[in-house]
């Protein structure tokens, strides 16, 4: 690890928070509050999860092309390419810290709606998606050159790979949907919740996809960084 890297995190930390994506998150927090303090008797339990689904997968992807959208117009990455600060630096800072902001705000939806879920469990599933989709947006941000393009874009991109988490629901679960990342993803949320019951067998194929997901998602990301910051 490089002497600089805890300064890079810092460094990001406050970039994020002077940019509004912890605003943000706090935002969105409360929409899914309201929500589920108004509606949540009307709802399937399963919403909860959906919400906390959504927050390390969709809003990751979209904060990280919002932050790498705005160094790309204040020319951060030109002005890193002079400096010791690697891509692997910066892309696993950029990991790092959005996952833990992810972390932070699905325990926090998790504390207040669904206190005795299955925590470890929680917690780590939420870390594997968000470092994967964290990571595989660094390669579609890199096809737009506006937000707004990227929001658009990405959004589009996404659908099909978030859509299948749906079969998650198919009862038994079928042994060739344990390997659609998106399902084995939001299975492992639904068994957390305690939505439905499991071996542990089970559990450790689903957590062993996710895994292997996410180190092609981060192999395909740093490799994107790395030929981005090659042409700076």
């Amino acid at each position: 690890m490089p002497p600089y890297f805890f300064a890079l995190l810092r460094h990001d930390i406050q970039l994020q928070f002077r940019n509004g994506i912890y605003l943000a998150y706090g935002f969105v927090l409360a929409i899914y509050g309201i929500v589920l303090f108004s509606l949540g008797q009307y709802l399937p339990s399963w919403v909860v999860v959906l919400f906390v689904y959504s927050d390390p997968s969709a809003l990751g992807v979209f904060f990280l092309g919002a932050l790498v959208m705005l160094e790309k117009g204040e020319d951060t990455q030109q002005a890193l390419a002079i400096t010791p600060i690697s891509a692997s630096a910066y892309f696993w800072s950029k990991i790092i810290t959005l996952t833990i902001a992810s972390l932070i705000a699905a325990a926090i939806i998790g504390i207040i709606f669904h206190p005795f879920l299955n925590w470890p469990l929680f917690l780590i599933t939420v870390t594997f998606v968000s470092v994967s989709f964290i990571a595989i947006g660094f390669p579609i941000v890199n096809m737009f050159s506006t937000v707004t393009s990227y929001m658009m874009g990405a959004g589009i991109i996404f659908i099909p790979i978030v859509m299948p988490m749906f079969f998650a629901f198919v009862q038994p679960f079928p042994l060739w949907a344990h390997f659609i990342p998106a399902a084995a993803h939001f299975r492992l949320m639904l068994i957390s919740f305690n939505a439905y019951e499991t071996d542990l067998g089970q559990i450790m194929l689903l957590l062993f996809v996710s895994f292997i997901f996410s180190l092609l998602c981060l192999w395909f990301g740093l490799r994107s960084v790395k030929k981005e910051f090659a042409q700076t």
